[in-house]
């Protein structure tokens, strides 16, 4: 109602006076929680961007103690999605940590910081949070499962990955869709190793060629030597689990694959790797098949690993392609 009304239907001053002041006050309280409140999600940012400095530092502490000073300015109530990713950062520095000694715990406080922003990043109100939380969970669950060898870590890990794809689809979010279905190849594969199940490891192929969908040698290069890479590993599993020579050849197939991007100029260590691993299928395959032929590819695909894999910089790399060349030679 406009001041002119009021006065023409005989509201005395002061009340309109009153109400002006009522008015003038709840519009300033509005203004001040406002801009109380950006100026507390402003100082929050702050910290997440120092935390990230001190974690490229690899000052893990600093970067734990500075996302743990967040939680004394805001509450979950009022803040709850900045209380959440805090707790997702949380976890990030934690799975980093673990890479760098006390594995078991690092992890374990890691999974309780993603519960803890799960809590708060439902699947139906945050749908984009939720997915990118349980597929770090996935991390962590796998990882843990490598350092402890207990197979409810594995299920559950298959389960957030699972879980991820609810959201992460290949229309919605092709990257993450493709990564996740390579790590589930890599879990479905560890699990049927462990079982002896090859069941489960078929189930581990058609995951890593999901994955390829995206995944291709023109669009993402690295990714699709790294999936090849690991299609090759599991190939040789198999081919050992079951004395298959065919499943050599797919081993060979997909080693060849990935070396058709890497290279010893950009990337050595990857690219060694997968000659060492080549050089191993040469040689396993050698002992049903052209023995002398395949051999002479072995040990070809061993040396060029030792072009990175020097005493000096890899003296255990270098030691075991050594064995390797040695056992080579001895078969013949």
């Amino acid at each position: 109602m406009a001041l002119e009304e009021l006065f023409s239907k005989g509201v005395p001053k002061r009340s309109i006076l009153a109400i002006l002041i009522v008015l003038v006050i709840l519009t300033g309280c509005i203004f001040i929680g406002d801009y109380s409140k950006k100026r507390t999600s402003a100082e929050v940012e702050a910290r997440w961007e120092q935390a990230l400095i001190h974690r490229q530092q690899k000052d893990f502490g600093s970067a734990v103690s500075t996302y743990n000073s967040v939680f004394g300015i805001i509450s979950s109530s009022d803040y709850p999605d900045e209380y959440a990713m805090t707790h997702y950062h949380l976890g990030k520095i934690y799975e980093e940590m673990a890479l760098y000694g006390n594995t078991s715990a690092n992890l374990q406080n890691s999974i309780s910081s993603y519960s803890n922003a799960l809590a708060f990043f439902s699947k139906e109100g945050s749908p984009a949070e939720h997915a990118l939380v349980q597929y770090s969970l996935g991390d962590a669950y796998l990882r843990l499962y490598d350092s402890s060898g207990d197979p409810e870590r594995l299920d559950t890990s298959i389960t957030a990955y699972k879980e991820s794809l609810s959201y992460y689809t290949f229309a919605r979010d092709p990257v993450y869709y493709a990564s996740a279905n390579n790590k589930l190849g890599n879990a479905y594969r560890k699990k049927g190793l462990s079982g002896g199940e090859t069941n489960t490891l078929s189930e581990a192929i058609g995951f890593y060629n999901e994955s390829l969908r995206v995944f291709r040698k023109d669009t993402y290069p690295q990714e699709y030597a790294g999936v090849q890479n690991n299609l090759g590993n599991l190939y040789m599993e198999m081919a050992r689990m079951e004395g298959s020579p065919d499943k050599l050849n797919l081993a060979i197939i997909s080693y060849n694959n990935a070396l058709e991007v890497l290279t010893l100029e950009n990337n050595p260590v990857e690219y060694v790797t997968v000659q060492n691993n080549l050089g191993n299928a040469y040689f396993e395959l050698s002992a049903t098949r052209d023995r002398s032929e395949n051999i002479e590819k072995s040990v070809n695909a061993y040396r060029e690993s030792l072009k990175v894999f020097t005493i000096d910089l890899f003296p255990v790399e270098h030691k075991g392609v050594l064995a390797n060349i040695a056992r080579a030679y001895k078969s013949l």
